[in-house]
């Protein structure tokens, strides 16, 4: 199977019909990428709301510059998945609608990731530096205010059914003439804002451990990677030393140099961030998890996740209950 093309330079082309395209130009032709409905609101204190209900026609990512702020994604149908320098994010909204908060707190690239006949229908809110610094504070919105101090930071929320109706307003409509007012527009969005914010008790602000860029330590950054595509697998540091061309003693002494951490501390944080999504979206068992993470007694295993994420499974489960 040929691998996504990577598009750098997209434009939008739109039609009287009130459909559209994003196309991608290549050096010797145009290629179109998504079609369908599209919609965007510039909003008071900078705030922006972007609807779309598409088609996209290949597999492809695309690359641009991460706006920055907090980005309210929801879907409402279909697959997206997306990411910020590396670190992948996905919502999958087949059964039904899924939500995220993301913060983005400095320069950073954005690829989007494109799957020939998916149909989406999502929205975007973006919570821009000014919008923040103006409205987020600890006292009035602390789940922002905490969530903006996190780069690439990230909150996991599910839309109920008393939201819908505001979200579903911001998407795009082929008759102009029923399309909401910006005010309208506005509204809306801050009704879905103030949802998401007294949610608060009942989610969890999860950081993200960084990639390093490869231009800064390319041989760290390469057992990285290696590390990343094998972590459900037996995991040892002479087989990543191997795979990066280094020896055991130098590996571990770049790792704890440029991460901070040892090779086995970082696979241990690793595994379990990806068991704890596994918990909350896929619904295994805690002693599948416990395996899943490398450890041989459920017990052991319970205990590291707490000692990493402050609560045991069973508790993380229990308040993403509450919260849906």
């Amino acid at each position: 199977m040929a691998a996504p093309v990577s598009v750098v330079c997209t434009q939008r082309e739109s039609s009287a019909e009130g459909h559209a395209e994003i196309m991608a130009n290549h050096s010797q032709r145009t290629q179109s990428l998504v079609r369908g409905q599209f919609s965007h609101t510039l909003c008071p204190g900078g705030l922006q709301v972007d609807g779309g209900i598409t088609d996209e026609l290949c597999d492809a990512n695309v690359l641009h510059r991460a706006h920055l702020g907090i980005t309210l994604v929801i879907v409402l149908e279909g697959m997206l998945e997306f990411a910020y320098d590396g670190h992948t994010y996905r919502c999958d909204a087949r059964h039904q609608p899924q939500a995220l908060a993301v913060s983005v707190g400095r320069d950073s690239t954005f690829r989007r990731r494109l799957i020939e006949g998916n149909h989406l229908k999502k929205v975007n809110i973006l919570l821009p530096p000014e919008w923040l610094n103006g409205y987020a504070d600890e006292q009035a919105l602390p789940l922002l205010s905490g969530l903006h101090r996190h780069h690439l930071g990230y909150v996991r929320w599910q839309p109920s059914t008393s939201i819908l109706d505001s979200i579903r307003a911001l998407l795009p409509s082929i008759n102009r003439q029923h399309e909401a007012d910006p005010l309208t527009q506005h509204l809306h969005a801050l009704t879905i804002i103030k949802y998401l914010c007294d949610q608060a008790a009942h989610l969890i602000i999860e950081p993200v451990i960084e990639h390093i860029p490869t231009t800064h330590e390319p041989q760290v950054a390469k057992a990285v990677a290696y590390i990343e595509t094998k972590l459900h697998t037996a995991l040892t540091l002479s087989t990543i030393a191997h795979a990066c061309g280094l020896s055991r003693s130098t590996l571990q002494r770049r790792f704890r140099t440029h991460l901070g951490v040892p090779v086995s501390d970082y696979i241990r944080r690793r595994r379990l961030a990806v068991v704890k999504e596994k918990l909350l979206h896929e619904a295994i068992s805690i002693g599948e998890a416990a395996y899943w993470a490398g450890y041989h007694h459920p017990s052991n295993f319970v205990t590291a996740f707490k000692r990493q994420f402050g609560m045991t499974p069973g508790q993380l489960i229990q308040s993403h209950t509450r919260a849906v």
